[in-house]
Order: structure tokens, then C-alpha cells, then sequence
């Protein structure tokens, strides 16, 4: 037991010098975890690094510290990889791997935005009408999904900055060519 804790903090450490730059995640439970967090705070320590240690959470999950929290924060960094497992476990089924199908006659996620997204889940959480034939999977869908992981299957589907391309569009002037000059709408 003792062998195959040195050698996973070794590869761990190995890993860590040679891919500065990437984060990993490792699930350990019960005494073996606690062991294991020590050694990687007392390496890390040792060699003036930082190591976070996280109990009893998801390090991906983003933290919402918005008063009201309406919709996805547009400023939040949601994990892709979390995105990506949330996906495949509660939308793929239905909506297919690459969100090309159409259930129920719906549009395919692939055709849709961001936000054309976010406000369809809330329209199935607080419209009882809203929504075609399958509005009553939805529905509960809907309901049981948290904006945090909206956020993340967003961040997986469209990319981490969908939101903060659309919010720039949103604030610019339409104008419309005419004969006679440009008019703003």
C-alpha cells in the first residue's frame, strides 16, 4: 500500500514538473484521500509550490456568489469537462452526442445560442405552456437543473466565452443603409 502511494505521488510529481500548466483532479475517499492530501501538502511545501486540496467537493463546480441568481452569471467560469460529463449524462439521450438531434421536433442545440439555450430552460421552469410535445420531459428537466450546471453544459456545447460574445453584440446600435443615410432602429 505504502509502495503505491510513493509512486503515484512520484508520477503526480512528475507529471506536475513537466505540464506546469494543466490542472488535475484526483478522487480519493476515506483515510487513503487524507493520506494523500498530507503528502501532496508536504511535497508541495517542501518545494515552495501551491497544491489546493479540496474535500468533500467538486473542484469544477463554479461558485455563484451573485444576490440574485437569475440565469447562468455571464461572468462565471464554468468547467468545460464538467459540461462535458453533465451533458452526456442528462441531455445526450435525447438531444444526441453532438446536440444534433431533434426531439420532439425541437430545433437541435447545435443551431442554438447561448442564450437562446438559457432562455428556453427557463421558460420550461416557469412556463407550464411553453415548450411542444416533449415539454413534459423538459419541464422536470428543467427544473432539476442548477444554473451552475446550465452554465457548464453551456461552456461544453457553445464554448467558456459564449456569453461574453453575445453581450457585446447586444449593446451595439442597429442601423439600417437607406437611400438617404443610415437611421438607427
Amino acid at each position: 500500500m505504502k509502495s503505491i502511494k510513493i509512486s503515484f505521488l512520484a508520477c503526480f510529481l512528475v507529471a506536475n514538473a513537466f505540464a506546469a500548466s494543466q490542472v488535475y483532479y484526483i478522487e480519493a475517499r476515506g483515510e487513503f484521500g487524507k493520506e494523500l492530501a498530507e503528502m501532496a501538502k508536504k511535497q508541495a511545501n517542501d518545494r515552495n509550490e501551491k497544491v489546493n486540496v479540496y474535500v468533500d467537493e467538486d473542484p469544477r463546480r463554479y461558485k455563484d456568489n451573485r444576490i440574485l441568481k437569475l440565469g447562468v452569471d455571464r461572468k462565471g467560469r464554468y468547467s468545460v469537462s464538467l459540461g462535458k460529463e453533465l451533458y452526456e449524462k442528462q441531455c445526450a439521450s435525447c438531444h444526441g452526442e453532438n446536440a444534433d438531434k431533434r426531439p420532439f421536433g425541437s430545433t437541435p442545440l447545435k443551431n442554438m445560442d447561448a442564450k437562446d439555450i438559457e432562455d428556453s430552460i427557463i421558460s420550461y421552469r416557469s412556463d407550464s405552456s411553453f415548450g411542444g410535445s416533449g415539454k413534459n420531459v423538459m419541464q422536470n428537466q428543467a427544473k432539476i437543473l442548477s444554473n451552475n450546471d446550465l452554465g457548464a453544459i453551456l461552456a461544453y456545447l457553445k464554448g467558456k466565452d459564449a456569453f461574453a460574445e453575445q453581450d457585446t453584440n447586444e449593446n451595439k446600435p442597429v442601423s439600417t443603409q437607406t437611400k438617404q443615410g443610415s437611421y438607427l432602429r
